[in-house]
């Protein structure tokens, strides 16, 4: 079905989201960029043979750095989009130092423990295991949450257990990894480069995007112990340095969260055709390994039942969550809801939609060309502006009625779309949603599936058939697909099968912190609605955001009372 996909194109060509340079000079020459790749070149030996209990060593000083640089780390991230000092700067704590230092202690774990899986974790069929929640913080702070990784059928669980660990179970030679950053969320630079160094015992270089670039002096510091023995060189750099840097010999592999334009800039020199794009092979102008994560037209499913208003009103807020976390800067950021067709309930939930969308703080629209695009959308007379004029972002909606645009691009903005689905049963329903979500949306990173009393018995067996039938590298139940991100045990990636010509959300994954090295999807389960008295503190209606995250990122480094206190003061006060 991947064939059937149009493609997208991100607005802003992640080489370097160049159009936020109009200098397309080289400031590092040729010479500097080859100093750096022949320095990585002297080190990657010696990297690629330290003990994994070296390595975890490591790891620990860069939490340490992490403990030293959060605050910093959070707040000039929330200085750049304007949301210091507000309950939005939460997700910067979030989406930074927390994500990075949670991923950081599994990946130590996982390094230094041999343990086989267990048994009572495995799900013969599902085919799943089990791999989270493992402690009591991870059931308050996510309650309600647990997550599996699902593997193909043909994987028995002896074979799961075998085939993990990567470069802990077989040998890699040495290699230099080139990084291109991404330019959203702060963590996925840093995950990015953990990742590699783990896995494939790889020296990195790390060239940041320049709408993020002021992360230089964070990743220099948290970094540190690496930087200084030569595994790691952070640099900055525009769209003709990331150029040089993909094509040189030196680079022995490639890993890029970005867009699929930028891939097929630095796989084929150029923008392929539809024509292109269904062809069995394709000459090439760079050969190198290449894994990436390319973004999403991000589905949410809302299955029929019977809502209450107040059950309509707490999903609206998730779904707007969805769509305004990060302003929409996400590759997971919600994009198309999928309705059913014929229910009353169906407009209700529409209505609150655009309700909670009007009432949530407008925030600065920061990346470039941003601003202008949603004016270009909003004078579209298809759309609907349901914020205050006053406001100098839009958010806007609109209902998909035939094709449309949207359905192939990410929109990368404010903006969220309405997709009703005629239906003759639930069971019609859930196989034309799931059919429209596969072969009609670009892309197969994350969807999020909405429905009520997913676990009883007269649901199950739908329930199963969305999780089965997506073909998402994450399936969420009733939660959305960002979660998955945060949990770091769980792939981050594109449903496999891509190809390089129809690159879709990209190929392998990252995060994966118990090492599988076939996974096939990850799954995040929770309840249709977690508290009837409060929102979940990722919800952007949670005014408590800020404090919490804060707090819970000093604890997850240091388990101390002191910080269990604060963080207990924060969730209640």
């Amino acid at each position: 079905f991947f064939s059937s996909r149009r493609r997208h194109t991100r607005y802003i060509g992640d080489w370097s989201s160049d159009v936020c340079s109009s200098d397309l000079s080289m400031s590092l020459t040729k010479l500097d960029i080859d100093r750096f790749i022949s320095s990585l070149r002297t080190k990657s030996k010696e990297f690629n043979s330290i003990s994994n209990v070296q390595l975890a060593s490591m790891l620990e000083e860069t939490i340490s750095n992490i403990k030293e640089v959060s605050f910093f780390w959070a707040t000039i991230c929330s200085d750049n989009k304007g949301t210091t000092k507000t309950p939005a700067e939460g997700e910067e704590w979030l989406g930074g130092p927390f994500a990075s230092v949670l991923a950081t202690q599994y990946y130590i774990k996982s390094l230094t423990n041999d343990d086989d899986l267990t048994e009572k974790k495995y799900n013969s069929e599902e085919n799943s295991y089990k791999v989270f929640p493992n402690n009591f913080i991870e059931r308050i702070t996510f309650p309600f949450i647990d997550a599996k990784v699902i593997f193909n059928k043909s994987m028995s669980f002896d074979d799961i257990n075998k085939y993990r660990g990567f470069s802990k179970r077989y040998d890699i030679d040495p290699s230099i990894t080139l990084v291109l950053g991404a330019g959203n969320f702060s963590s996925i630079p840093y995950l990015d480069v953990l990742y590699h160094l783990i896995t494939r015992k790889s020296v990195i270089l790390l060239k940041l995007n320049p709408v993020n670039e002021y992360l230089k002096p964070v990743f220099e510091k948290v970094f540190q112990s690496f930087i200084e023995r030569g595994y790691i060189i952070v640099t900055t750099g525009n769209i003709n340095e990331s150029k040089y840097m993909a094509n040189h010999p030196g680079i022995n592999h490639i890993h890029l969260t970005g867009s699929d334009k930028t891939f097929e800039d630095i796989v084929y020199g150029r923008e392929l055709t539809e024509k292109e794009r269904k062809s069995k092979s394709l000459s090439k102008i760079n050969n190198k390994p290449i894994t990436s994560e390319l973004g999403n037209v991000t589905p949410i499913i809302i299955h029929p039942g019977k809502w209450s208003t107040s059950d309509i009103k707490y999903q609206a807020r998730k779904i707007v969550t969805a769509k305004l976390n990060n302003n929409g800067f996400n590759c997971i950021a919600a994009q198309v809801v999928v309705l059913p067709d014929g229910r009353g309930q169906t407009d209700t939930l529409i209505k609150f939609v655009k309700h909670y969308m009007s009432k949530a703080k407008e925030r600065k629209a920061y990346y470039p060309e941003s601003i202008e695009r949603l004016e270009k959308l909003e004078k579209d007379k298809g759309y609907e502006r349901v914020n205050d004029l006053s406001c100098v972002t839009p958010h806007l909606t609109r209902e998909i009625k035939a094709y449309s645009k949207f359905e192939i691009d990410e929109v990368w903005s404010s903006t969220i779309y309405f997709k009703k689905i005629e239906y003759t049963s639930i069971e019609d329903f859930a196989n034309k949603a799931i059919d429209y979500c596969n072969n009609e949306l670009w892309g197969n990173l994350g969807v999020s599936v909405i429905i009520k009393d997913h676990d009883r018995k007269f649901n199950k067996h739908i329930t199963n058939l969305y999780i089965d039938k997506l073909n998402y590298g994450t399936v969420a139940i009733n939660e959305w697909a960002a979660i998955g991100y945060i949990i770091p045990q769980l792939p981050w990636g594109g449903f496999p099968g891509n190809r390089d010509n129809d690159i879709q959300s990209g190929q392998s994954v990252v995060h994966n912190s118990m090492l599988f090295e076939s996974p096939l999807k990850g799954v995040v389960n929770t309840k249709f609605r977690i508290s009837r008295i409060i929102d979940p503190p990722w919800f952007v209606t949670n005014k408590k955001a800020r404090r919490l995250f804060k707090n819970l990122t000093y604890y997850q480094i240091h388990n101390s009372n002191i910080n269990f206190l604060k963080l207990i003061f924060a969730a209640l006060v």
